[in-house]
């Protein structure tokens, strides 16, 4: 039995899953073009095609009469056709919260850039505007004291400019607690005063027992210092009027979806001095385009869609990813915790392999 890899496939997997599922793994560069090139009987020996990128819908299901399986190695199988693959009673793995705790990493990482305006200060310098051909003169301070200016005496002076916040003090609003609002939350906890977290599918007393205070979302933004968001909402969550409640001179994070925000309001509110500052990895638009007016905000920290890319995320996927095949080939198991995105499948699934009877 084949199965096929068009995401690169770790040898101590591809060990693994050959010798459980007795599957034989080939790395391919493309699911479609190693279909096409295959006879109709090689293709149904395909049992499993693992995937991240490449998209998957009918046009490939319907080459494979006798496919079991689609691990796609992604957080959402947003590349996955689920209804057309539920059609073939073809079950869709996912790997969600694999780069949770990556994620975590860089949102602490962009707040700190955020309140202590690190990496606009670090743009200002390569980009010669804090620099100086010339010794500063006429200005009172103690010898080995340094004064950062450029030539202009209109250009700011950067330690009065970029002051900055310090955590110790701040309120830190999570909105959204699935795997990466855990992960970030543990990140802030004992680096701040507060953690709120605002996750309406989340019992109260499940954030409180963590240490957390649990929230409604007013609540939240009337309290924050700092808000990062975390929930994957294809709906907006912050908008003009959830901008306004927020405390003036607050700060806002959005590693999450595009979708939960409205940019133009934010650009606004940093205009207007509502937020002290910004820090996004996700836009409405990638990349962004010269003319795009997030380049000319104000005190806005941005970077390209970064936050998940870390070297461990493919380990993790993987690990992820094969115990969700461990559950659903094992007869004794609900799939109660696996991350299958069509579970409701499962008696249809089990009939077409003969597992159960008809």
């Amino acid at each position: 039995m084949l199965a096929l890899a068009s995401t690169v496939l770790p040898a101590e997997t591809k060990n693994q899953l050959e010798r459980e599922r007795a599957w034989q793994l080939r790395q391919v560069t493309s699911i479609r073009e190693s279909l096409d090139a295959m006879s109709h009987d090689e293709r149904g020996l395909v049992k499993a095609i693992f995937v991240e990128a490449e998209p998957i819908g009918e046009p490939i299901l319907s080459l494979l009469d006798n496919l079991e399986v689609i691990a796609c190695l992604r957080s959402e199988p947003v590349n996955v056709d689920v209804n057309a693959a539920s059609s073939h009673e073809v079950v869709v793995v996912h790997t969600p919260g694999r780069n949770a705790e990556a994620v975590a990493d860089f949102s602490l990482g962009l707040c700190l850039a955020m309140l202590r305006n690190i990496a606009i200060s670090h743009h200002a310098i390569v980009a010669g505007e804090l620099t100086t051909s010339r010794p500063v003169e006429g200005r009172q301070r103690a010898a080995g004291d340094v004064i950062w200016r450029s030539d202009d005496p209109d250009e700011p002076i950067p330690y009065v400019t970029y002051k900055g916040r310090q955590l110790s003090k701040l309120v830190v609003a999570v909105i959204g607690f699935g795997a990466v609002g855990r992960a970030v939350a543990r990140r802030f906890d004992g680096l701040v005063g507060e953690i709120c977290v605002v996750d309406p599918a989340v019992p109260s007393s499940s954030i409180e027992q963590l240490g957390f205070v649990a929230c409604t979302m007013s609540e939240a933004l009337e309290r924050a210092d700092v808000v990062t968001i975390h929930a994957r909402s294809a709906t907006q969550l912050i908008g003009r009027a959830e901008l306004a409640q927020m405390k003036r001179g607050s700060y806002l994070i959005n590693t999450a979806r595009a979708t939960v925000l409205d940019y133009e309001a934010l650009g606004e509110a940093l205009v207007t001095g509502q937020l002290a500052g910004a820090a996004l990895d996700v836009f409405p638009n990638e990349p962004l385009s010269d003319a795009d007016p997030l380049l000319r905000a104000p005190r806005l920290t941005l970077t390209p869609h970064l936050a998940g890319a870390a070297l461990e995320v493919a380990d993790v996927q993987w690990e992820i990813a094969v115990r969700g095949l461990t559950a659903i080939y094992d007869v004794d198991d609900d799939w109660s915790t696996a991350a299958v995105r069509n579970a409701e499948i499962r008696d249809a699934w089990e009939r077409r392999l003969g597992r159960v009877a008809p």
